[in-house]
């Protein structure tokens, strides 16, 4: 059972997401994160924002995310990953394009103590998109914010 401060964490990055959408105008934005001190796990979100008439990822952990090439990628270049089409770099997961329909992503790493604990990502879903400075400078703001809101927790 979810602890109370893994209960406002989710709160706290369910909020933050939202702004992330609204920056972007994006399809979704999610939060994966291995935490084991408040139940988090990569393979399902710890938090999410979608745009009216969008799939919630939310509780969908059919996919291990830190196996996929997207994941690997960030795991060796610990920077930003910025996909305007799927046409070339790494392959993202086929659940990701098929089911929840993406056309675009940007990932950007959660890193704490040299690990890279996680990612912020964001989604397109309407068509092949070229993410703007803005739209990378912001994705990047909020894994910069999760990870600052983690050091302030105490389990």
């Amino acid at each position: 059972m979810p602890t109370t401060r893994a209960q406002e964490l989710r709160k706290t990055f369910d909020t933050l997401l939202a702004e992330l959408l609204r920056e972007t105008g994006a399809s979704r934005a999610t939060l994966r994160l291995d935490d084991p001190r408040y139940g988090f796990h990569s393979d399902d979100v710890v938090a999410e924002a979608v745009a009216q008439g969008e799939e919630s990822m939310r509780g969908a952990s059919g996919i291990n995310h830190r196996a996929a090439a997207t994941a690997q990628w960030l795991e060796q270049n610990r920077r930003l990953l910025v996909q305007n089409d799927f046409a070339s770099g790494p392959a993202a997961p086929e659940k990701l394009r098929m089911h929840y329909r993406v056309k675009a992503q940007m990932l950007a790493p959660v890193i704490r103590d040299g690990r890279l604990d996680g990612w912020v990502s964001i989604h397109e879903a309407k068509s092949a998109r070229r993410w703007s400075e803005a739209d990378k400078a912001a994705i990047e703001r909020a894994a910069h914010m999760v990870v600052a809101e983690l050091s302030q927790t105490h389990p």
